[in-house]
């Protein structure tokens, strides 16, 4: 099944490739509901830490982080996916498939490629009715950001980012 409403991913993977696995990861999903509602739910998965909201296109490009994040998002969409390894589930899961940027690091290395693949979620189970949904208010915006900066750590952001924009600009 393929996601209707205008969806991405960015997704950050930390990688042991000596025991075969990844250590940390962070994924951050972009819904476009409307012209001007966007839903965001940023999550580390291996943490079991995850936040939602629905915000305004105007406050997601305020946004420091995350307008970074979901410009390289966009980079993926239509793109071909060239590494099995990410985001091939087959037909028989019932998610929607989004396209996603994967940002990959070698925690032996630190060596740090871009790979286009696909991420898979029910994005039904985030947004029950779109049409009703109401962008955050101030204060649920605050908490949001709040809780944003105390579950991601964000230093050394513009330098990673300039990384980050180098390697998927290179794809």
């Amino acid at each position: 099944m393929n996601c209707d409403l205008s969806s991405s991913v960015f997704t950050y993977v930390t990688k042991d490739y000596k025991r075969n696995g990844s250590t940390s990861v962070k994924e951050i999903l972009f819904v476009k509901l409307d012209d001007d509602k966007v839903f965001v739910n940023a999550s580390s998965p291996g943490k079991g830490m995850w936040i939602d909201i629905v915000m305004s296109n105007d406050e997601l490009m305020k946004h420091k982080y995350l307008k970074a994040y979901y410009e390289l998002s966009l980079k993926a969409i239509g793109k071909p996916s060239l590494d099995s390894e990410y985001g091939v589930l087959g037909p028989k899961y019932d998610f929607d498939a989004i396209d996603a940027m994967y940002i990959v690091e070698d925690i032996l290395t630190k060596e740090k490629v871009a790979i286009k693949g696909e991420s898979y979620h029910t994005v039904s189970n985030y947004l029950d009715d779109e049409d009703d949904i109401m962008v955050a208010t101030d204060a649920e915006l605050a908490a949001f950001n709040a809780s944003y900066d105390a579950k991601f750590d964000e230093s050394n952001f513009d330098e990673r980012i300039a990384i980050y924009t180098a390697l998927v600009n290179n794809l």
